[in-house]
């Protein structure tokens, strides 16, 4: 087809159009379940305003006719009071010893507690001392003639595990709580084992906040467990109870009302299911949660410029102040930290934060974490931050293309070194993108470095990249063509091997010679000794580094097939570019929801084949036997600006994303980057080929040869045993000014100034050569270079000039590339 990515993309616009929507049912039975389901709410409102704190007692046999409630359930309700009791313990703990006071009565002083919770919390949990003897089996067994049901979801099973919850409350703007006020809140849990997967278990929770004291008592509703109109009944005391109550009755009333109201309501307002507007789609049992959650009050007494932070007033001004800046001074805010106890009812299990006074705080500390405005503040400076490192990336991006800005300089380039520093460029425009979208707080600056790092890879990585890949076509023409020639020789040789002798005679083609102009046009002659095929690869350009159409080596009375430009490949390839950098954001995506081990192992190897970005440049040195490819500059301050972000991520303890902290694949990856730097230092010093054994690299001409003292040896720069001809001649030996034995002075042509060359005499072992080829003599050699036509001169001078002309600068012979 001639247009495939035409074909593609109408593909692609047919499969969005005609994809069928989801199914929800007719729009009838949609109503009746909607007006049944809101007359079942209003049903249970009721309940809940018509009840009393002991009407509902499991251990006395007292029940509500909610569901999930009721004794038919078989929900383990007579663990509620153990669950309460510890809970007391708890808030015992954290506020005093004569602290229960507060459940039956306001609070004498006010406790210096954060008002508004919303923000995160994390940490470990682990499991009850109150299952010990706690049957976790159900009460009631299904029948023979029943269908078993499925696993539940949600069913915690490891001994300890972690957990985080988000907070968002719906209090008011001004932050003007009274005395006894109740708040209602909203959670998002996730918990994880060992058996779970991603982040684990994520559900929703609603609940009541206490913010004179800093209680938080949430639940899960479902079709099977009316969590939120049972909520009061689960609190310590009737004074809790009737804080709670009446909280929720004008709370759900109001919900309510905006479900008859609202043009697209939901059928479960409150459910648990934090993926879907309803409850769990797939029918599967999902584990209820009751969770009790007590704040600690502050820890800090002074904070930054002497302001006490235990001063309540103070901290409800400064919670204020941090929603809505108003410029006053600020101390440093201290982290929120919280104890948790989550009871399964239906499930049959108990676990709490690991923290004092069971466990020391270095095992744990219960839950802590930061308010919303402290992340939303750290994530625009970091952000901010991200920006400088790219702006900083791209001012060294911006002098390595000046620096490399002729086609000698970009011939020695790496394309995929680049392509791989613009595909990290690439992912965090992306990465940046997502955000703006998703937090609109820092819309503004996620939006800024987005745009900077697509300015980064599309307009300068991409130039850099086409720039590199122009230069390199010509190399790739001549490889691609001896790796067809090398393939029809091999073919030719394997016919006439199964033929007879004289066939083979007959038959047999000899191999094309290559030239650095190309093969040549005709066949040697048939009493010719065949020449020998050695496979090496050709590195010999022109001086302009390219060649003229139809200069490829190639003959014959047709026209040569026509081949794409170098613009035209570059074209796709940088659709292939755009491709898997939308592969590898899906990928990274769905990894979220991998096991743990699985998707900490992905996010390694990730980092690690990222920051393996100098590999194929120490390749490419290797391959053209080339040193200098990059400035230093480039190097050393792309690794360690690429490295920042990774380090933040995998060392900072509160990082923003919560990703957990791995300093030993920090420290590897830190070596990994320097031992390349270290092999490219290596290469530039003692030679692109140091480590590499003879016979794994093509051959390629060595610029730095061991010199002989020998005057009818071909081994002596030209001018030596022609000195004679005339002391202005270039290269020319002087031996009156030679140094100590072993040593000659030459001149250099470009500079015009003395070359002090190390020689081995000319009855010299092959100890004196191996010594010129390791240490000091190896170094030595790197002072001078000498061409393919014998001239030498400076090792900086000739470098200098080969950025601008392959061409000898006294005999104007083409010159290999370094």
């Amino acid at each position: 087809m001639a247009e495939p990515r035409a074909f593609l993309l109408v593909l692609l616009l047919l499969f969005l159009l005609l994809s069928p929507q989801p199914q929800q049912g007719p729009l009838g039975y949609r109503q009746y379940e909607l007006s049944s389901d809101i007359a079942n709410q209003q049903e249970a409102l009721h309940v809940l305003s018509s009840s009393e704190y002991e009407d509902f007692d499991p251990v006395q046999g007292r029940w509500l006719n909610l569901t999930g409630v009721r004794e038919h359930d078989a929900f383990a309700w007579t663990e509620l009071p153990l669950v309460q009791q510890r809970s007391q313990e708890q808030i015992q703990h954290a506020l005093g010893e004569n602290s229960l006071e507060i459940l039956t009565k306001p609070p004498d002083a006010s406790i210096p507690l954060f008002r508004n919770i919303t923000g995160y919390v994390r940490g470990d949990w682990v499991r009850s001392k109150l299952e010990e003897g706690f049957d976790r089996s159900p009460a009631e067994k299904p029948e023979e003639d029943q269908v078993p049901l499925p696993e539940f979801s949600r069913n915690v099973t490891g001994s300890e595990g972690k957990v985080r919850f988000r907070f968002k409350e719906q209090s008011d703007d001004g932050f003007n709580l009274q005395r006894g006020q109740t708040i209602p809140v909203t959670a998002h849990m996730a918990i994880q084992d060992d058996n779970s997967y991603g982040d684990g278990w994520e559900l929703t929770l609603h609940g009541v906040h206490y913010a004179d004291f800093g209680g938080v008592i949430l639940t899960t509703t479902s079709d099977k467990f009316s969590g939120i109109f049972t909520l009061p009944h689960f609190a310590w005391s009737d004074y809790t109870f009737q804080r709670a109550k009446q909280m929720l009755n004008q709370t759900l009333r109001d919900t309510i009302k905006e479900q008859k109201t609202k043009a697209n309501p939901t059928i479960n307002p409150w459910t648990s299911n934090p993926d879907s507007n309803g409850d769990n789609p797939s029918k599967t049992p999902d584990c209820e949660f009751l969770v009790y959650l007590q704040q600690y009050p502050m820890s800090t007494d002074v904070g930054q410029n002497g302001l006490m932070l235990q001063d309540s007033v103070f901290l409800q001004s400064l919670e204020t102040d941090l929603r809505f800046p108003r410029g006053m001074p600020k101390p440093i805010i201290p982290k929120v930290r919280m104890s948790m106890l989550a009871f399964s009812p239906d499930c049959r299990f108990i676990v709490e934060s690991k923290g004092p006074p069971d466990y020391v705080p270095q095992e744990g500390n219960h839950l802590e974490g930061s308010k919303m405005e402290i992340i939303l503040k750290q994530a625009k400076q970091y952000s901010l931050i991200f920006a400088v490192v790219l702006g900083l990336q791209l001012i060294l991006s911006l002098r390595q293309m000046k620096d490399a800005s002729t086609p000698s300089t970009r011939s020695r380039i790496s394309f995929y070194t680049i392509a791989s520093l613009a595909m990290g460029d690439g992912f965090a425009c992306l990465t940046f993108l997502t955000l703006a979208v998703f937090l609109d707080p820092i819309w503004l600056v996620s939006m800024a470095t987005a745009f900077l790092a697509f300015l980064s890879v599309s307009f300068f990585g991409m130039r850099f990249l086409m720039d590199i890949w122009s230069v390199q076509a010509p190399e790739r023409r001549r490889q691609q063509a001896q790796d067809a020639r090398n393939t029809a020789n091999a073919q030719s040789t394997g016919q006439t091997q199964s033929q007879g002798s004289n066939g083979r005679s007959q038959n047999a083609q000899p191999a094309p010679i290559i030239t650095s102009a190309g093969a040549d046009t005709l066949p040697l002659p048939i009493t010719a000794r065949q020449a020998t095929n050695s496979g090496a690869t050709p590195v010999i350009l022109p001086p302009d580094q390219d060649e003229a159409p139809g200069q490829d080596g190639e003959t014959g009375g047709s026209a040569p097939p026509r081949t794409p430009t170098a613009r035209q490949e570059f074209g796709a390839l940088y659709v292939r570019f755009c491709l898997l950098l939308l592969f590898i954001s899906f990928l990274s995506i769905n990894a979220t929801s991998w096991p743990t081990t699985l998707r900490s192992a992905y996010s390694n190897l990730l980092a690690f084949v990222y920051l393996s970005f100098w590999c194929p440049q120490i390749y490419r040195n290797i391959l053209r036997n080339c040193r200098k490819a990059l400035r230093w500059e480039f190097v050393i301050g792309q690794s360690i600006l690429r490295l920042a972000p990774i380090l933040y991520f995998y060392t900072v303890p509160d990082n923003v994303p919560f990703v957990e902290n791995d300093l030993r694949a920090a420290s590897f990856l830190v070596g990994w980057v320097w031992v390349q730097i270290i092999v490219l230092a290596c290469q530039e010093i003692v030679g692109p080929r140091f480590f590499v054994r003879d016979g794994w690299a093509p051959p390629a001409y060595d610029y730095h040869p061991v010199i002989r003292e020998d005057e009818e040896g071909g081994a002596m720069p030209i001018g030596f045993t022609q000195a004679t001809e005339g002391p202005d001649s270039p290269n020319v030996k002087r031996s009156d000014e030679a140094g100590s034995k072993g040593r000659c002075i030459f001149d250099c042509a470009i500079c015009m100034q003395d070359i002090e060359v190390p020689t081995v005499a000319t009855d010299g072992s092959a100890s004196d050569t191996s010594a010129m080829s390791i240490g000091s003599g190896l170094l030595a050699r790197r002072a001078y270079m000498m061409t393919p036509c014998r001239h030498i001169f400076h090792t900086p001078c000739l470098e200098g000039w080969m950025r601008y002309r392959l061409q000898c600068p006294i005999c104007r012979e083409t010159l290999p590339p370094l």
